[in-house]
């Protein structure tokens, strides 16, 4: 397993991503799919920068490991304000643009990205962990 913590700030956004592109090529995903990892870790990053330590600064911490049928798990840790991203219900895409609720597209997404989405409280902590299967 690999884990590292970084400032939650947007300046450093893609160092984080590139630490966690370095994983998942490691673990032999193809070009698509590491593109599809990329833009799920891009939106749970940018939630944690954006909305987990409210006016004040904090960490957030990265650790990617394989998964145990092949592919990764990729967790986000952070000790900011509680908040389950998996308790949004999911928009609905039938709508047309202007009637839509503004947000919970890029939760959305990331669910439909990866192959298993959690969330849980531990330790002070909001951890949400992204898990991606090689096909």
């Amino acid at each position: 397993m690999e884990k590292r913590e970084f400032p939650a700030i947007l300046a450093h956004l893609e160092t984080m991503i590139d630490f966690v592109m370095r994983s998942a090529e490691k673990q032999g995903f193809d070009k698509e799919t590491l593109g599809q990892i990329r833009l799920a870790c891009e939106e749970a990053l940018v939630n944690v920068v954006s909305y987990a330590y409210p006016g004040k600064e904090g960490t957030v911490e990265i650790s990617c490991a394989p998964a145990p049928a092949g592919g990764i798990v990729i967790e986000i840790s952070d000790r900011g304000v509680p908040f389950d991203p998996l308790s949004l219900p999911e928009p609905d895409t039938t709508l047309p643009m202007e009637q839509r609720k503004i947000g919970g597209l890029g939760i959305y997404m990331v669910r439909k990205i990866m192959d298993d989405v959690g969330y849980r409280r531990a330790d002070g902590r909001n951890v949400f962990t992204l898990t991606k299967f090689l096909k």
